[in-house]
């Protein structure tokens, strides 16, 4: 059983050929199409279509001025992508430590970090959770800070009733395969900022005045400049001719995901202490991207190999950032410095999640954990000499 299985069906097939046949599978009218079914979904006045969430975090970061000798305040429990970005546009990642229960960027000490030289701050709405948004504006509003969204996991997600996509100054969007809405790469950058929108698209195209499908099928023949060094970061059509069916069965597909996590939450509960789920907070709409767990008094490296022994796969979500090697070795990083990230990323695992999953793929997953988890205490307790038989 796989930890995620993607979704693709009859109509981003259909849509896909006719995208080969039409001749027109670099950025044209998919891409144009996606684009502003994107931004109707959010609520948003323009979303670009990118090829990555990584550019798109990028890209709102050249955008909003960040360089060389600016810092950015972000979270170490991520993946990679969002930290690299930040040092892509040249600037330096300032980690701060998570909420227990949510595991969260935590604003208190987002405060804490603000420095003279920091620019902006980048919350990641971890698993599909909303971060502390509230506070978060109001921190970057009494500084002047931007507010880049890392909402890879977050498409659906809203905070006090409002899409987590629409209260960033940008937010981004992954649609890797594994995401929520998903064409096998590609991002999306969203705003309401009219100059923001044009210096993203320009910047995603190496610095043109206009895009490729804008230069060639404007009807009428002209000259266009490079204006500043850009980037090759743009969405084609192919993965958008994916992603506008991934988008119109989203809503439905995400119906499938609360009542898959509920039935987990139902059926993880005998086996507390051991196994916890991480807690959702009233005010939030939770995208559940990943059903992760928190394990107690065994090891969860050894659980997870009893699982994918078991024929059940599993993930770790995330290894802080900060105790990557390159970030130990370049930045000067060490065990002990974001005690609540680091004791929770040392117990975390997520769980098989997918919304076409069967109840009896739940009730197997559960079933293997708890073995798994009597499995490793077991052997802990013969081997530590605990063990009274």
């Amino acid at each position: 059983m796989p930890l995620i299985r993607s979704y693709i069906g009859v109509e981003e097939e259909q849509e896909v050929l006719a995208a080969l046949r039409s001749g027109l599978i670099g950025t044209g009218p998919r891409t144009e199409r996606f684009e502003k079914a994107f931004a109707a979904y959010l609520g948003r006045k323009h979303a670009i279509g990118t090829d990555s969430c990584t550019s798109a975090l990028h890209l709102a970061l050249r955008t909003f001025g960040v360089g060389p000798g600016d810092e950015v305040i972000t979270t170490p429990m991520t993946f990679v992508a969002t930290a690299n970005s930040i040092i892509y546009a040249g600037a330096k990642p300032v980690f701060v430590d998570v909420e227990p229960d949510t595991l969260n960027i935590d604003p208190e000490q987002v405060q804490r970090a603000i420095t003279a030289r920091t620019k902006a701050v980048i919350p990641v709405h971890l698993y599909g959770h909303p971060c502390e948004m509230d506070a978060l504006a109001a921190l970057a509003k009494r500084h002047r800070l931007k507010v880049v969204g890392d909402c890879a996991h977050a498409i659906e997600a809203e905070y006090r009733g409002k899409k987590v996509g629409a209260l960033g100054d940008a937010d981004c969007f992954s649609f890797y395969a594994t995401k929520n809405l998903a064409t096998g790469n590609g991002g999306m950058l969203v705003t309401d900022d009219d100059q923001v929108a044009a210096e993203v698209r320009s910047l995603r195209d190496h610095g043109m005045t206009e895009g490729a499908w804008n230069r060639y099928h404007s009807g009428e023949f002209a000259h266009f400049a490079m204006t500043k060094l850009g980037y090759k970061s743009i969405m084609w059509d192919l993965p958008a001719a994916l992603g506008l069916h991934q988008l119109a069965r989203l809503e439905q597909r995400y119906g499938k995901r609360v009542a898959l996590a509920a039935l987990y939450e139902e059926l993880l509960a005998p086996l507390a202490p051991a196994v916890r789920p991480l807690r959702r907070r009233a005010h939030v709409r939770h995208a559940y991207h990943l059903y992760p767990v928190l394990l107690h008094g065994v090891d969860r490296d050894r659980v997870a190999n009893e699982l994918v022994q078991r024929g059940i796969g599993v993930g770790v979500h995330y290894r802080p950032v900060h105790l990557e090697p390159f970030y130990q070795e370049h930045y000067g990083h060490r065990q002990g410095e974001f005690p609540v990230a680091e004791q929770a990323a040392a117990r975390l695992l997520s769980l098989p999640f997918w919304p076409e999953m069967a109840e009896e793929d739940v009730r197997r997953c559960v079933d293997e954990l708890g073995r798994a988890v009597r499995a490793v205490a077991h052997s802990t307790r013969e081997t530590s000499g605990d063990w009274a038989g």
